[in-house]
């Protein structure tokens, strides 16, 4: 339990104290985006030792240090939407910050949520050091093309 601990510790040292980027005006939004943009993972055993709860917690911390910057650099001039998403793909969690004014930049539907707790679960959920079975993967022929059934789950909230 403590290397999973000492890891979300410091995940939320490094992720805390990186620059925000910040854009001029809408044009910027993707730029912010990738900037802003954090990811971790964790191997399955750290999953297994990590209560949901603290990391939760990592990323409530990581979203008020966030806040700080925003309001030392442009007081509450320039509002920004911090948001959250499970990367199924990728096996991480990720997070960014983009201008309130923005849409979220995502290439399909996205359902928000209203729990941060929804997100980290699923994560901590997935976590696995196990490949994905050939019986499971599908062909990309045998895949459906309707993208309207496809939602990624996001939890945001403004800073």
């Amino acid at each position: 339990m403590r290397e999973a601990l000492e890891l979300v510790a410091e995940v939320t040292r490094d992720f805390s104290e990186t620059p925000l980027f910040l854009g001029s005006d809408l044009a910027d939004t993707i730029e912010e985006a990738q900037h802003n943009q954090h990811a971790f993972s964790l191997t399955a055993e750290q999953a297994r030792q990590l209560p949901a709860e603290r990391l939760t917690q990592m990323l409530r911390q990581v979203v008020a240090a966030k806040r700080e910057q925003l309001h030392a650099l442009r007081g509450s001039t320039y509002p920004m939407q911090f948001y959250c998403w499970h990367d199924e793909q990728a096996g991480q969690v990720r997070f960014s910050l983009i201008s309130s004014a923005a849409p979220l930049p995502f290439g399909c539907q996205v359902r928000l949520v209203a729990d941060l707790s929804s997100i980290v679960s699923a994560f901590l959920s997935a976590s696995s050091d196990d490949e994905i079975p050939w019986h499971e993967v599908a062909a990309a022929d045998e895949m459906a093309d309707d993208s309207s059934a496809y939602y990624l789950d996001v939890w945001k909230t403004q800073l």
